[in-house]
């Protein structure tokens, strides 16, 4: 099959096609014959999936650690302005230092959360048409191969029915032997030759 089947880019979604590789519908057809192209795109989704949790993840972390670090902040504040403590400068220096370190973190994690579902989708979407080009192949080729049982099975069915005539015309003769074999010899005499034959 020569043709490239392309698939709107919107398909996923008016569809609501999951991430292939989590499909365990895709995966039982799919998986075990998938081209060289179709395991790279695996690979790679596999790659971007497992990165877009670790961005999720990540994100809750930081935000965890700036939600502490505030209220150290704000304890640390309250040394400093009410208290007079200069040790408490130093650390509250430190401490806001940590919220933009957490600030910059939370925005590439974020920024990962956004563009990362594009990425993934592509992707997707790149495995979804291989797998629509190589299941039509497979039905192309299954095809035939139906065909051509089909034709055998009607040239056995043709045998089978030639034999089954023969069958029956040969019984009918046989029956008919025997009818004259007892009508001539008696029964106790073909009986005996019978035994003899048979």
């Amino acid at each position: 099959m020569a043709k490239n089947i392309i698939l709107d880019e919107d398909v996923i979604k008016r569809n609501k096609i999951d991430v292939l590789i989590y499909d365990d519908h895709w995966k039982k057809i799919f998986k075990d014959q998938a081209t060289k192209a179709m395991k790279k795109n695996y690979k790679d989704l596999e790659k971007l999936c497992k990165e877009e949790q670790n961005a999720k993840r990540q994100i809750i972390i930081c935000k965890n650690k700036k939600k502490k670090v505030m209220q150290e902040i704000l304890e640390l504040s309250n040394e400093v302005n009410n208290n007079k403590n200069e040790s408490a400068l130093h650390k509250l220096e430190l401490a806001r230092d940590q919220v933009l370190i957490n600030n910059d973190q939370i925005d590439d994690y974020q920024f990962q959360i956004e563009t990362l579902p594009k990425q993934i989708e592509k992707l997707n979407l790149e495995l979804l048409e291989k797998s629509v080009n190589l299941a039509y192949e497979q039905v192309e080729k299954e095809s035939k191969m139906i065909n051509t049982l089909k034709d055998e099975i009607e040239k056995i069915r043709q045998k089978l029915y030639k034999a089954h005539e023969e069958k029956i015309v040969l019984e009918e003769n046989e029956k008919k032997i025997y009818a004259y074999l007892h009508k001539t010899l008696g029964y106790e005499q073909t009986n005996k030759i019978d035994q003899e034959f048979f």
